[in-house]
């Protein structure tokens, strides 16, 4: 039964946890300081002070409104390059050298040059962010445009549908479960460069708390900041799967 299931994996996913905190706790004991690995004990308390204070509130939210954006951003321009590439093979021979040579640049390397080009904003941390889910999205929908089944581009021919019916009614709902297989992947390789973002140019954020306290030697608000940026991948990715299984979106076509 689903309820059995669910159960099952709620009191594996705790037993993991908790034996995940039991080793922490073994290890950070013989630590001569408590400043290279503290206590899960000494990370609650950080965390429950950060919480209280707002300043963990402060940065979720701004971290979480960059990665919204950033992520929105991408996936429109990802969707949009990846059935270009993938369904027109006059852009593939085109442009597809290109895109090869900028998916192969990482998302740090780029800070330094968009903070040039457009400042320490909000806007230089949406393209960063942007710029990965693009690769991301575009590679996995460049991938279901082609390989869209040769009997459906046969059978739209077949009954007289125009280049874009065919367009329209086949090839976009073929590529839909490569689509939305980027778009979870991506979920990922956002949370990646929000925080090579923050790391670099922020003052609020996940990432800058976490820059700060390695500078101040406070490796609990380290900690914490990992920890936290770990539960919201976790969770945006699990909103995604829920809102693809509510819509029946993956097993429509």
């Amino acid at each position: 039964m689903p309820s059995r299931r669910v159960l099952h994996n709620v009191v594996l996913s705790a037993l993991s946890v908790g034996m995940a905190l039991l080793v922490w706790d073994l290890v950070s004991r013989p630590m001569a300081s408590p400043e290279l690995l503290p206590s899960p004990g000494a990370v609650l308390a950080t965390f429950w002070q950060m919480a209280l204070s707002g300043e963990l509130l402060l940065a979720i939210r701004d971290s979480g409104v960059r990665v919204l954006v950033g992520y929105a951003l991408g996936v429109v321009a990802g969707i949009v390059t990846g059935l270009m590439l993938g369904a027109v093979r006059a852009l593939n021979d085109t442009i597809g050298l290109i895109f090869d040579f900028v998916k192969g640049i990482p998302p740090i390397a780029l800070v330094p040059v968009v903070i040039i080009w457009l400042g320490i904003g909000e806007t230089s941390k949406y393209v960063v962010i942007a710029y990965i889910v693009w690769i991301v999205v575009a590679i996995s929908t460049a991938v279901g445009a082609r390989e869209v089944p040769l009997v459906r581009l046969r059978a739209g021919v077949f009954l007289g549908l125009s280049r874009l019916a065919i367009f329209r009614r086949i090839v976009l709902p073929s590529c839909l479960p490569y689509v939305l297989a980027g778009m979870r992947s991506a979920i990922g390789f956002a949370f990646v460069a929000l925080v090579s973002a923050e790391l670099i140019a922020a003052n609020s954020g996940i990432g800058q708390i976490i820059m700060d306290a390695r500078f101040a030697l406070q490796t609990s608000r380290m900690i914490v900041g990992l920890l936290v940026l770990g539960a919201l991948g976790a969770l945006a990715q699990g909103v995604f799967d829920a809102v693809v299984t509510r819509l029946k979106l993956a097993s429509r076509f």
